[in-house]
């Protein structure tokens, strides 16, 4: 009589049941590959835009003056719904100075901190930077249009946005010196991308001080 060998049913669910183990195990941690892959690209993207960003402000910010205040006023552009509105609040920067316009009741220079910058470029134009509805935007006086615009892209969002300006009073002698803090993440409906925020910050000073009441843009 002919034997003939095969599996067992037992045998056959077993081995059913193993490979589909293996099968979940693969595909769970390429599927994780691919989430990881793309949170990367995202995060990229953001760092790689904002690194753009404050590019672009500090080339301007170089040759900027009047930072956050007007001519002849060292008070703060503090107008709500204005489009010089910086939103500052003065602090101590430990800098002693008494002889200095503005100084402290202790003889310190003070620092401002803002949730907006404002200012004049080389070529006369007033510039605003703001943070809205998760994007920061930009207006010029001298633009086609001096609406604000959007200069970061539709794929992150900004989640804060902080100037510290320093030596930009009239008549205090210090090069102007500005701090730029800004937090941003991709824009996505997944929490671990858009809760996963990356902070940059970039300090700039300006090439001229300040100028004294009347004396016009670099009048030091």
């Amino acid at each position: 009589m002919t034997m003939r060998k095969g599996f067992t049913l037992v045998e056959l669910l077993v081995a059913i049941a193993v490979f589909a183990i293996v099968v979940t195990i693969a595909s769970a941690g390429f599927v994780n590959a691919l989430r990881t892959q793309r949170q990367v690209a995202s995060l990229i993207s953001t760092e790689s835009n904002m690194t753009l960003v404050l590019e672009q402000m500090a080339r301007e910010e170089r040759t900027g003056y009047l930072f956050c205040h007007g001519l002849g006023s060292n008070s703060p552009n503090n107008t709500a719904g204005s489009g010089n509105y910086c939103g500052c609040t003065i602090g101590d920067s430990g800098y002693s100075d008494p002889s200095a316009p503005d100084a402290l009741a202790n003889g310190d220079l003070p620092v401002w901190t803002c949730n907006a910058l404002d200012y004049y470029t080389a070529e006369g134009s007033e510039v605003n930077y703001s943070l809205e509805n998760g994007a920061l935007m930009k207006s010029d006086s001298l633009a086609s249009s001096t609406a604000p615009v959007a200069i970061t892209g539709n794929d992150i969002s900004v989640k804060n946005l902080t100037f510290t300006l320093f030596g930009n009073l009239e008549g205090d002698h210090w090069t102007p010196r500005i701090t730029i803090a800004i937090g941003a993440a991709p824009s996505s409906s997944d929490p671990a991308v858009s809760n996963d925020v990356l902070q940059f910050q970039t300090t700039v000073s300006a090439r001229q001080i300040d100028c004294v009441p009347g004396g016009g843009p670099g009048g030091c």
